[in-house]
């Protein structure tokens, strides 16, 4: 194991495959001399148990892109850099059922087609023809993206890392930062294995975000979530059909119930995002652990019967499997469901690129951006929907990062309508006339935790 070297232009805390990225776009970049430190082995936090998948789809055009940029990098980086990796282009479809997701879909084509993206819009026959296990109920039609698949998330992580340590970039194992301090114009970073001085600092730790924030004094608006899917035993009629086509089935989304279901080798992944979801690491009461390195929580399945029996129904084969396996890990959100990429508010010379719940959809996008805001000052996109500087005080608050984390996960697939209130952690900051305002009849929106009367 290479020891820690005391100086470095840019130090990266946090080796998942964000901070991975963020190294090898870093050296691609020209700066390799960078150094990124990881308390335990790489992938250890959440990206060991991520499922996966790589959508481009978004209704945000900076996450569109960051997601389109991934599936791009990733289809040429094996070849790249020499490591081979599963990565399966299969296609996906989003269900819709009703007339206002056919409207977002619209849309969100209109977006992908702009950025030269082969996204349709299609109907049932098709959804039928290029999905022949479905049963197509209540459904209106669907979004085909040909460019969605999934990728094994260690080998991702571990390809960038080979990329950027052939350009020079160092990366240091079981190595956990104990605090930061400045020292003229010079970042100190204190570690097991010593100290390391550089000019650059970056936070890519993950759901451990928040730990590693408060050595900078700021506060990080996140919590942790636990997100669960259920991996199924082989399917014979899947594995016959996989053969004879020579592919597999294409991921599906059904997005107004709220669950992912995808084929894995000849069995299946059923990943729902629950409304009846559940925050961890929550108060004084359930401190989040030291070090969380490559575990689990406890299955939780009774909060899945729902979307499995859907699931069940829609697509009548996965009834005949057996379940292999339950994996319930640890992510994080910020209060709006975007991941923090972009300078550290009130920090010099600091960076975020954390708390992202699509960590690996978005990490060859986000390496990409993180690398253009270290070495260049300013980004090719508008990332302002991903800004830590998009937050003020009191977004950091625990309880209001808990409230409207639980409330984006349980509508994590939902429509964003256009000045539609989401109701949770509301009325932070009142004005002195807020109750005279509310006699009159006024109805409220939040604005930087402001309520303020959009109309009577």
């Amino acid at each position: 194991m290479a020891g820690l070297p005391t100086t470095a232009r840019v130090v990266i805390i946090g080796g998942g495959v964000v901070g991975a990225s963020s190294l090898y776009h870093l050296a691609k970049a020209g700066w390799t001399d960078c150094v990124l430190l990881e308390k335990n082995e790489l992938t250890s936090g959440s990206t060991w148990h991520a499922a996966g998948n790589v959508p481009t789809f978004s209704s945000s055009w900076s996450l569109m892109n960051m997601q389109r940029y991934s599936t791009e990098l990733y289809r040429r980086l094996a070849d790249a850099v020499g490591y081979p990796m599963n990565y399966h282009v299969t296609g996906s479809l989003r269900l819709a059922h009703t007339a206002e997701r056919m409207q977002e879909f619209q849309r969100a084509k209109g977006m992908g087609r702009y950025q030269g993206m082969d996204i349709d819009v299609v109907g049932l026959d098709e959804i039928k023809r290029r999905y022949p296990f479905i049963e197509t109920h209540e459904l209106k039609g669907a979004l085909y993206d040909p460019s969605d698949g999934d990728i094994d998330p260690a080998q991702l992580t571990q390809a960038l890392a080979k990329g950027a340590r052939d350009m020079g970039a160092k990366i240091i194992r079981f190595c956990p930062v104990t605090g930061v301090r400045r020292e003229k114009d010079e970042w100190v970073v204190e570690t097991a294995q010593g100290e390391i001085r550089c000019e650059i600092v970056v936070n890519a730790a993950g759901y451990r975000a928040a730990e590693v924030g408060r050595m900078f004094g700021r506060d990080v608006p996140m919590m942790v979530m636990s997100h669960q899917y259920i991996l199924f035993e082989e399917i014979p009629e899947l594995a016959a059909w996989s053969k004879e086509q020579g592919k597999k089935l294409p991921l599906l989304r059904d997005v107004d119930t709220s669950y992912y279901l995808r084929q894995e080798k000849n069995g299946m992944n059923l990943g729902p995002y629950e409304r009846n979801c559940r925050a961890h690491w929550v108060g004084h009461n359930d401190p989040m652990p030291d070090d969380f390195s490559f575990q689990l929580f406890p299955d939780d399945l009774d909060r899945l019967e729902d979307y499995l029996a859907d699931a069940v129904a829609r697509v009548p084969i996965l009834g005949t499997a057996g379940l292999s396996k339950v994996i319930n890990g640890p992510i994080p959100y910020a209060p709006d469901g975007n991941p923090l990429i972009g300078p550290m508010p009130g920090v010099p010379n600091a960076f975020e690129a954390c708390v992202f719940t699509f960590g690996i959809a978005q990490g060859g996008g986000a390496g990409k951006v993180v690398a253009e805001w270290v070495t260049e000052g300013q980004t090719e996109w508008d990332m302002w929907s991903c800004d830590p500087r998009r937050f003020t005080s009191f977004a950091s608050a625990p309880d209001y990062c808990v409230a409207k984390g639980m409330e984006i996960y349980g509508n994590e697939y939902a429509i964003q309508f256009p000045r539609h209130a989401w109701p949770a952690g509301r009325d932070r900051k009142l004005s002195p006339i807020y109750d005279r305002i509310k006699a009159l009849g006024a109805c409220f929106d939040a604005y930087n935790g402001w309520e303020r009367a959009t109309w009577y």
